[in-house]
């Protein structure tokens, strides 16, 4: 059996468990990152010191070992659990001392289990093939098992941007987005948001009929006409320079998607509340626009204007190469999914 480039994390790892290919089995590993189960309590207490050590559990025989899941096999940890992002590198930092053994996907049939001692001797000899934290970003992914058609899955597009910069799977409402101790700080340090009371109010501003950001397109004419006559450059925005700019509500859609996905994963609320946040926005969204590249326009002009970043030196690069994995990978729920559907 050959393995297409394209396979899934848990594809290769099958296969090379089939082969009793332990080198195949790490390299598969690294070219992702595993989450780890630790306590929540823990986690709360160590979010000024991230690395502190976690995710050890002693079984009756006395053997300590590190449970890890790949991202396409999250479940629910429960309430006093929470997951750890982590390389074979740093799960090698943080999990000390190093007498543990290493299960991935425990009860799968591609479960691994693997001393420490081999996996550190791997990891010191194969240090190139640890894609590193830093690489992650502008790309595409979708969770296997979640929703990839219909009224949830299009909402749940509506957030594809931050989804795509981010590299989380677009596709998901659930218990992690990047990893615990990450998303509980974004939403703090980015949001100022730590309770139930804080997200709901922001999620309504989001979501107001003229939106949280209230921008006003007309304050800078020449920046908007500036940021427009680039967008028009690279086939954006199709409307020739007299029509009027696209509606940005879509840069406050977008973040309402994604900040009811951080919430669900921090438990500030349930998937439920999530998700009917999501479709909430989805409805909005798909009443204001005709398509997702009208959609996709407004985020960006309203993104350009929220930072004022009037020569887009800082952030319209970036949002540019997401709108094109976006619009151009045949995977992209912005060729399967049509906007309208997220209204349904």
């Amino acid at each position: 059996m050959v393995v297409p480039q394209t396979a899934t994390v848990e594809q290769r790892l099958r296969e090379a468990l089939r082969r009793g290919d332990l080198d195949g089995y790490l390299r598969a590993l690294s070219d992702t990152h595993l989450l780890v189960f630790g306590s929540r309590r823990l986690a709360d207490e160590g979010l000024e010191e991230p690395k502190a050590p976690l995710g050890l559990v002693q079984d009756m025989g006395g053997q300590h070992r590190v449970y890890a899941v790949t991202p396409n096999q999250t479940v629910d940890p429960g309430a006093h659990l929470v997951y750890h992002a982590m390389t074979l590198r740093t799960m090698l930092r943080r999990c000390v001392p190093l007498t543990w053994q290493l299960v991935v996907n425990q009860g799968s049939d591609h479960e691994g289990r693997i001393p420490v001692k081999k996996l550190a001797a791997w990891v010191d000899s194969h240090p190139e093939a640890i894609r590193p934290f830093s690489d992650y970003g502008d790309r595409l992914i979708a969770a296997d098992g979640k929703p990839r058609r219909g009224a949830v899955a299009a909402a749940l597009a509506c957030g594809a941007h931050l989804a795509v910069q981010n590299e989380a799977p677009w596709n998901t409402i659930g218990y992690v987005y990047k990893d615990y101790p990450a998303d509980v700080r974004l939403m703090r340090e980015g949001w100022r948001i730590t309770e139930y009371d804080h997200w709901r109010a922001t999620v309504e501003g989001l979501l107001a009929d003229q939106g949280e950001a209230a921008i006003d397109p007309d304050k800078d004419p020449d920046a908007v006409a500036a940021h427009l006559a680039a967008m028009r450059a690279d086939g954006i925005w199709e409307a020739d320079a007299e029509a009027p700019p696209p509606d940005v509500r879509a840069w406050d859609y977008g973040r309402a998607v994604n900040l009811a996905r951080w919430a669900a994963a921090t438990k500030l609320c349930d998937a439920d509340e999530a998700r009917e946040t999501v479709q909430r926005a989805g409805r909005l969204s798909a009443a204001a626009y005709r398509d997702w590249r009208e959609f996709s326009a407004g985020y960006i002009l309203g993104r350009l204007l929220h930072f004022e970043d009037a020569d887009r030196d800082r952030y319209y690069r970036a949002i540019r190469r997401v709108h094109r994995i976006l619009a151009e990978d045949p995977a992209s729920p912005w060729r399967t999914l049509s906007l309208a559907e997220a209204g349904a």
